[in-house]
């Protein structure tokens, strides 16, 4: 969509004239990473910032400062080490459902048996040694081995989405006009960036329990960025850069977001430095973000040749410095769910700078998306932020936001576009990377399973848990489909621990399997699926519970073969059930909300499918993908046969309801 001056009934913005002889410079206040110190963050989590001064200076001089946000931090509970015989006991039952024989079975005992009887003993002891001086052992090497050292691209392989709903009909104004919903997001955005600089944000409790809030310290003015071997991440004072990053057009410009007092500027200020990027004619077109969206191997060696020009170094610091970044895609207008999800799930490639941690998107017709990249921030936090945006937004007086916009402002803010010195070699790299860009996005299918029967109130009325029976749809779904259960991966947080991140809820169980076997047997009577289908929900929930408060089992075997020393050898880790049990097929997590219409992100395995699912007061959301060239799964007729199962349960469930009801 191309913005036309007309469209605004707003006072004529300064002359471009004046912002084009600014496009070129910085702002006397941009620091070179050299003239920065190196501070501890104060709540210890072992990692640290650039700034000119510690945080702990700048509380100092804030009227509004109140240290509630992190003040549980020294509190929480270390990340225990479960048991390792409970560990063993627990992964014998989570392998059940998939060993065909009392002989197979045995030999699985046997395994484990010698695994207690031998190395095991010695691993676990070796864990507990090198947990003794950390609050979580898993942190150590989780980061580094699920993210940092992991090569392949980022989007669409690490980084998840968000899609959200438009805003109310009252709210039109706002809505379909794309700078000023823009305009709206920014100034929400920095309203919660102060809230966490005066760290007036409550800490986050679930059922009057703590929970860790170590994200939201590492939420804003940060990056990934590639290493020699590995990437990395870097992070800046969230005080000393009030800034953002507008991407149009493959282009990145420094806008800025607060006053030389350190003080959030008008929506008009906001408003004006977007029109003037929009209505700019800018010949630069470097379009560089696309060079994240490579392997990170690929992606490494073109970093390596950008830092070598002083221009281009600086862009990328500013890059990384920066708050957040706003993506401005005027020329998309996605329309279904579908191609909303896609939009906020990938772009087009190039307006993004995929390893920047939080990038908004605005599409031209208004709808908006979010893209997290995933290496320090797992969902919750961030879920927590849009939903905090969207609910600010559809609090806001349309005419009164206007109002503001049009307001002449005292002063005027112009934006930077920032230069990249682009030689013939990243000329290459960068049209290799638009083909592979597309070729990667190209191969896969995505499809948005919404169903309106019903939702978590429907659950809630029949006393099951909403998690656990959406579980059970997936998997009688899948039953449906292929004839067998595959190994299913559920996300489970553990953040009640200091740094905690997530465990492997093993979905797939006993009596999962027994459910749905039986639930197409005519012989079967239909209360007793239910009561299968109970007893399947309630087990699942059990499990989840316990991988919650650290007791899962998969994270307990990534330490102990982190402990494995040169030349020593594991048969339980080499068996095919072990390594069978942990090839996430299915791949599923929760994030609900009433203020989203898409959340996201692709397969861990090629062949098997991603489900992203929501579960909302009346209707449920699963985000469906899959690499249609490998996978076992079609999009589509997997969504069809997902409403199968939903019907069915919904329909059992009632009906056996009002049996017991005429009892």
């Amino acid at each position: 969509m191309q913005i036309a001056k007309k469209h605004y009934r707003f006072p004529k913005p300064t002359p471009l004239s004046l912002y084009k002889r600014s496009l070129m410079t910085y702002s006397k206040d941009e620091n070179q990473s050299q003239l920065l110190q190196k501070f501890p963050f104060e709540t210890n989590n072992n990692e640290f910032y650039w700034a000119k001064q510690s945080n702990a200076v700048h509380q100092s001089n804030r009227l509004n400062f109140r240290g509630n946000t992190y003040q549980n931090q020294a509190q929480l509970p270390s990340l225990p080490i479960p048991d390792l015989k409970v560990t063993l006991n627990k992964y014998l039952k989570t392998i059940e459902p998939f060993i065909n024989s009392s002989e197979e079975l045995e030999q699985q005992k046997l395994l484990i048996q010698n695994f207690l009887q031998g190395m095991g003993p010695i691993l676990q002891n070796r864990l507990i040694q090198f947990s003794n001086d950390k609050r979580n052992w898993l942190s150590t090497f989780w980061d580094e081995q699920a993210y940092l050292q992991y090569n392949d691209p980022v989007v669409p392989y690490v980084s998840y989405f968000f899609s959200h709903k438009p805003l109310p009909m009252t709210h039109a104004e706002i809505e379909k006009d794309p700078l000023v919903k823009a305009t709206a997001i920014i100034m929400t955005v920095v309203k919660f960036i102060e809230a966490l600089k005066d760290e007036i944000l409550p800490p986050e409790l679930i059922r009057k329990v703590p929970f860790c809030m170590n994200s939201f310290q590492l939420m804003f003015n940060n990056s990934r960025k590639p290493g020699q071997s590995k990437d990395s991440n870097v992070f800046y004072s969230i005080y000393e850069n009030n800034f953002m990053i507008i991407s149009f057009k493959g282009n990145f410009f420094r806008v800025s977001t607060h006053d030389t007092d350190g003080k959030p500027l008008s929506a008009n200020n906001i408003w004006q430095q977007l029109y003037s990027i929009v209505t700019l004619n800018v010949t630069q077109q470097d379009h560089i973000g696309c060079l994240t969206s490579l392997p990170r191997d690929e992606w490494r060696k073109s970093y390596a040749q950008l830092i070598n020009d002083p221009i281009s170094k600086k862009s990328l610091e500013t890059i990384y410095k920066s708050s957040f970044i706003l993506c401005l895609d005027l020329d998309e207008t996605p329309i279904t769910l579908e191609s909303q999800a896609r939009n906020s799930w990938h772009g087009n490639g190039f307006n993004r700078f995929y390893d920047k941690p939080l990038q908004f998107i605005v599409c031209g017709n208004g709808h908006s998306g979010f893209l997290a990249e995933h290496s320090k921030m797992d969902g919750t936090p961030n879920l927590f932020l849009n939903n905090y945006i969207m609910q600010q937004l559809s609090k806001l007086s349309p005419r009164e936001f206007l109002n503001q916009i049009v307001m002449t402002p005292n002063e005027i803010y112009r934006p930077e576009l920032l230069p990249f010195a682009i030689n013939t070699s990243l000329q290459r790299d960068i049209k290799l990377a638009k083909t592979k860009f597309k070729q990667v996005m190209g191969q896969h299918d995505l499809k948005v399973w919404q169903y309106k029967r019903y939702g978590k109130n429907f659950m809630k009325k029949h006393k099951i848990s909403p998690d656990a029976y959406i579980q059970q749809i997936i998997q009688l779904a899948i039953y449906k489909y292929l004839g067998r259960q595959l190994p299913t991966y559920e996300a489970a947080s553990t953040r009640m621990f200091f740094k905690g991140r997530t465990e492997t809820g093993r979905v797939v169980t006993t009596a999962s399997s027994q459910f749905v076997r039986t639930w197409e047997d005519p012989n079967v009577a239909l209360s007793e699926k239910i009561n299968l289908f109970k007893q399947a929900t309630a087990d699942h929930s059990a499990y989840l519970k316990e991988a919650a408060s650290g007791n899962g089992v998969d994270r307990h075997f990534f330490g102990l073969k982190n402990m494995l020393q040169d030349g020593e050898n594991v048969p339980l880790f080499d068996d095919l059930i072990f390594n069978y049990s942990s090839t996430w097929l299915v791949s599923t997590s929760q994030l609900s909300s009433e203020f989203l219409n898409g959340y996201g992100w692709s397969q861990v395995n090629d062949i098997g499918v991603g489900l992203a699912y929501m579960i909302n007061n009346d209707w449920l959301h699963i985000n469906i993908v899959c690499k249609p060239e490998f996978s076992l799964f079609d999009v589509n007729e997997l969504h069809y046969i997902l409403t199968e199962a939903a019907d069915e349960l919904g329909e059992a469930l009632e009906t056996v309801h009002l049996e017991t009801a005429k009892l």
